[in-house]
């Protein structure tokens, strides 16, 4: 997916967005296929108690490895520092609709009587992956570097966090991808945003037919 092409952000809002309010609507009615079966899964290879492993990389959806994350990606990449606000206003807004949508849906976590859909870490994590997609692409690293640091965003902060939630016994799998979905669409549309300004003001820039030909008729 490249960074310049609003039509393709587009369609992951779009399509995320879509699979949230699906996933939402049946959470609201309890467990959905699927959710039972993981979780006794995960059960079955775990026992009681995860790993530190998973402990370690659940801090992945928390702000004490993405403050410093999206620090980084600042210094990464010139193009995230002019629209700063729209990148912090990702991250900051989408853990606040995942807030209020768990009292929406109301539907409890596996263990307790707490809230769970969508999963917070989840949603977190892949805000901040999506976001780091889209901007690596306007990085000075090579495409090597890109495709390697992209690999570990996507792998350590989105797989890993979400995989340490259902460890940890603390969502369940539709909560989980319920999360990655919000996460993704709200970076998404950023993402949409951002290409369709850049876009529109390269066709602005860009010489008419007339004057192309003014050019031609000069030379």
């Amino acid at each position: 997916m490249t960074p310049s092409d609003p039509a393709r952000w587009r369609a992951l809002c779009l399509g995320a967005l879509a699979l949230f309010l699906v996933l939402s609507a049946g959470a609201a009615l309890g467990t959905l296929p699927g959710d039972l079966a993981v979780r006794a899964l995960v059960r079955a290879h775990l026992g009681s108690e995860a790993g530190p492993l998973f402990h370690g990389v659940n801090l992945g959806g928390t702000w004490l490895v993405l403050l410093p994350a999206t620090a980084l990606l600042f210094a990464l990449s010139p193009h995230a520092r002019r629209r700063w606000w729209l990148w912090c206003a990702v991250l900051v807004i989408a853990p606040n609709i995942e807030n209020g949508w768990k009292v929406l849906v109301g539907r409890t976590r596996p263990m307790g009587p707490a809230f769970g859909f969508p999963s917070g870490h989840a949603t977190a994590a892949a805000a901040y992956v999506v976001t780091a997609l889209y901007l690596l692409g306007r990085t000075p690293l090579g495409r090597g570097g890109r495709v390697a640091v992209g690999a570990v965003v996507v792998v350590v902060l989105g797989v890993g966090v979400g995989a340490a939630r259902l460890a940890l016994d603390a969502h369940w799998v539709s909560d989980v991808v319920g999360g990655w979905a919000l996460g993704a669409a709200c970076a998404a549309g950023a993402a949409w945003w951002d290409a369709s300004r850049e876009a529109a003001a390269s066709a602005g820039a860009a010489p008419t037919a007339a004057e192309r030909l003014e050019r031609r008729t000069a030379d």
